[in-house]
């Protein structure tokens, strides 16, 4: 009975305390990579999730590396999103990326919203 207790007590500490942790933030940079998956072959990855890279951006709070160019690998999982982030590309364009390095899709972080133009960044 005593474990029982101890354990309603410790697990909303331990939530609570990974919650507290995460890190959210905004990247900006160029679009360096876009890839789309079929979803025949990754069903987890089937359209329209994808994803993408930003030139040069490196760090994202805890958010997971694409070791071939050492970027961050943000994920998206809507054709909106997808529409934003290859027009940017298309036209050189920087893009801003909102970011929750507890929000993940596929165990990459998910953006959680893009920007297009040059804004300041929000807080």
């Amino acid at each position: 009975m005593k474990t029982l207790y101890k354990l309603i007590f410790l697990v909303p500490l331990v939530l609570f305390s990974v919650v507290a942790n995460a890190e959210k933030g905004f990247v900006k940079g160029e679009i360096e990579y876009i890839r789309t998956h079929d979803g025949g072959e990754i069903t987890s990855w089937r359209p329209p999730a994808f994803w993408f890279t930003l030139k040069g951006v490196d760090k994202a709070g805890t958010c997971k590396l694409w070791t071939p160019s050492n970027t961050v690998l943000f994920a998206a999982t809507d054709s909106s999103a997808y529409s934003m982030i290859l027009g940017a590309f298309m036209a050189g364009k920087e893009v801003s990326v909102s970011f929750d390095d507890s929000v993940e899709y596929s165990s990459y972080c998910k953006a959680r919203y893009i920007t297009l133009g040059n804004p300041p960044l929000l807080q």
